[in-house]
């Protein structure tokens, strides 16, 4: 379905052939749904919900069905939606995931009016659910195939294992909310297949928890319904990629991205991603400027698709897909506290970003740490040198000062001593003392620009 935008740069014939171009597909044009249009909903009916040609009916081990979507039903478990490639799934049948070879049986049949409508069987081409009565979403994988218990018949092609992308730490503001936050991930969990979470601690930060995503987009969603749903104030950490290391090599994970803008932005979009470290790969002119690139995931997920907005007046749109693990040169990005490595702010860092990234921590920290009585030291260190610093000085009383009055006058010998005597305590406190990080630091610091 494309749906008619009433803009003065919108054109239903080009976006038609993209698509068309991209699914490559050529027999068939979509559905034209006018946003101003009262049919429109009439015309997509007529198109997609008329009734499904039955064709041949095999048996029971001869059953072939995609799953596309599901969710997870607390009195039901997962309900499967599926697409019936072959045979009639019916009640009672027993079955099996193809990829995760999970054998059930179906506990229920049913099509879509849209709600959820119960049927005697799903016959081969026919859209509907399957009731699976099974406990764990993540056993029923988008993509894979059900077949019969016994079936010979091979899974439809193009299923692969969803696994997540980028990485983020979640905490609460408040420590008495971490049951709550498990609680609340693991209702997130029940419904989201693509979700991963373990344990983790922080000294600064407390218990909390180490969560994957599959990209910026689902990070964000599920903070945001971790914040409304479950009224949960968070620190999350930006998100990172996870880095592979095997025999002293850093190995990083690169995508391919299709890029697709007007013409007139051509130009700015390629430098934006020659400055992103992507290498260039084709160019079509057919109907919109269509640019793929291949590009390391690390790059993509920081600032890229803002920029990319801003540069293109927010025409360009964004597509990516997974490639492959190539080596890099990177190590770890440490943050020292005089002289102490805060986790929290350690990372992996390519060799051409550490000097930007070090010195962009380091001069941000210094802008929200407190003054501490001692001095205290900022530091980036990277491949065992510090490449970046920054100082915070302390509070300091005027030791010749007292009760108004210069101690020691003109005796230069005495206020030396006093000096002396303030700087050692001060080297005494800083030995012994530990940087304070409020959590408000953390928030400033991991909040987006």
């Amino acid at each position: 379905v494309v749906e008619k935008i009433p803009s003065p740069v919108s054109s239903f014939a080009n976006y038609t052939n993209v698509i068309l171009n991209e699914a490559k597909r050529s027999e068939e044009s979509p559905a034209n749904a006018e946003s101003d249009s009262a049919n429109a909903g009439s015309r997509i009916r007529e198109r997609f919900l008329d009734p499904a040609s039955g064709g041949a009916r095999n048996d029971n081990n001869q059953i072939q069905a995609l799953i596309f979507d599901s969710y997870y039903d607390s009195h039901r478990g997962v309900i499967a939606f599926v697409r019936v490639f072959s045979g009639v799934f019916k009640k009672s049948v027993r079955v099996k995931l193809a990829a995760s070879n999970v054998v059930f049986d179906i506990h229920g049949v049913g099509i879509f009016t849209p709600d959820l409508q119960p049927a005697d069987e799903l016959p081969n081409g026919q859209i509907g659910y399957v009731v699976t009565n099974l406990k764990d979403i993540h056993q029923v994988r988008v993509g894979d195939t059900i077949i019969g218990e016994k079936s010979s018949v091979s899974p439809l092609p193009g299923y692969r294992k969803i696994n997540p992308m980028v990485y983020a730490s979640v905490f609460t503001t408040d420590p008495h909310d971490y049951l709550n936050l498990k609680k609340a991930l693991e209702k997130l969990y029940l419904n989201d297949s693509s979700l991963d979470f373990s344990p983790i601690y922080s000294q600064a930060l407390g218990a909390g928890f180490r969560v994957g995503f599959l990209g910026l987009l689902h990070a964000d969603v599920v903070r945001e319904r971790l914040e409304r749903e479950f009224n949960l104030s968070l620190i999350l950490t930006p998100p990172q990629v996870e880095y592979k290391h095997e025999n002293n090599q850093f190995y990083e994970p690169y995508v391919k991205i299709m890029i697709v803008t007007p013409d007139n932005y051509v130009g700015n979009m390629m430098q934006l991603c020659e400055n992103y470290r992507a290498r260039f790969i084709t160019m079509d002119n057919k109907n919109q400027t269509t640019v793929t690139y291949e590009m390391p995931l690390s790059e993509m997920v920081s600032d890229f698709f803002d920029n990319l907005k801003s540069i293109s007046s927010g025409y360009a749109s964004l597509d990516w897909e997974f490639l492959q693990y190539e080596p890099v040169k990177a190590d770890k990005l440490e943050i020292l506290l005089n002289g102490d490595p805060v986790e929290e702010f350690s990372q992996i860092v390519v060799f051409e970003r550490a000097d930007e990234k070090a010195r962009e921590l380091t001069s941000k920290l210094r802008e929200i740490i407190p003054r501490q009585q001692y001095e205290v030291r900022i530091q980036g260190k990277y491949k065992g040198k510090i490449i970046a610093s920054e100082r915070i000085a302390p509070y300091r009383k005027d030791v010749l000062i007292k009760s108004g009055k210069v101690v020691g006058a003109g005796d230069v010998g005495r206020k030396r001593k006093l000096l002396e005597k303030q700087k050692e305590g001060k080297k005494r406190m800083k030995m012994v003392g530990k940087v304070e990080i409020p959590k408000e630091a953390f928030l400033q610091l991991f909040k987006k620009s």
